[in-house]
């Protein structure tokens, strides 16, 4: 029997946070109610609110962002919102308390979370911002937040890289343009393996990479 802690990769998508678990030291499953045919990893295509948790050293879950960004927050308070995306953080939450492991919920600023650790890709020299938000049962550093070095920075938003102008920035700096390829979006988001859809969903595997290091420690130190 292998001595590597599993993890449990929940709403995985096509696996950006697997892959920092991964590359962190985990043996890593995903789940997920879609297919995910780019899935890196062993996948299973299955509801991740009712999916076993039993068997796992880690838990991680993705729940859907959508509810909780600031553009749909806009919409709903305007009255235009033209579709009720699903709010699964609490429901979530409530499976990984009973799980009986440590676990990580991820998602975006303004999600009802707690901040225990809050990432910017630029922390870790990548060309996107991508901040997010974890709430874990463990102890877990964060690097320095930082935000600066705009000059080579892209979104990977929308529904294609053309390298269109985002939005006018004002404070001087140039404006956010989006990716201008595929290969411009893997390059600034440190993945390789995704299509555009995927890739503007995903979060960059060095995040999850320098939180699942902290994770096996924490495992190691209680055994």
């Amino acid at each position: 029997m292998s001595d590597t802690p599993r993890l449990l990769d929940l709403f995985c998508g096509a696996g950006g946070a697997a892959m920092g678990y991964h590359r962190a030291g985990f043996d890593v499953v995903g789940v997920d109610i879609k297919p995910q045919p780019h899935y890196p990893f062993e996948f299973i295509q299955a509801d991740a609110m009712t999916y076993p948790l039993d068997g796992f050293d880690v838990i991680h879950a993705s729940p859907p962002c959508q509810a909780y960004t600031p553009m749909s927050n806009r919409w709903r308070v305007s009255g235009k919102a033209t579709k009720v995306h699903p709010r699964l953080i609490e429901p979530t939450r409530v499976r990984l308390l009973g799980a009986g492991v440590p676990w990580v919920i991820e998602n975006v600023p303004g999600a009802p979370i707690r901040p225990d650790v809050k990432l910017c890709g630029y922390s870790f020299g990548l060309r996107v911002h991508r901040h997010r938000l974890f709430e874990t049962t463990e102890l877990v550093m964060s690097v320095p937040y930082s935000c600066r070095g705009w000059r080579d920075h892209v979104g990977v938003y929308g529904d294609h890289p053309d390298g269109g102008r985002l939005w006018t920035r004002k404070d001087g700096h140039a404006p956010l343009r989006r990716a201008a390829s595929i290969e411009d979006g893997r390059d600034a988001m440190g993945i390789d393996w995704m299509d555009w859809p995927e890739l503007k969903e995903a979060i960059p595997p060095a995040f999850t990479e320098h939180i699942g290091r902290q994770l096996i420690q924490a495992i190691e130190a209680a055994a």
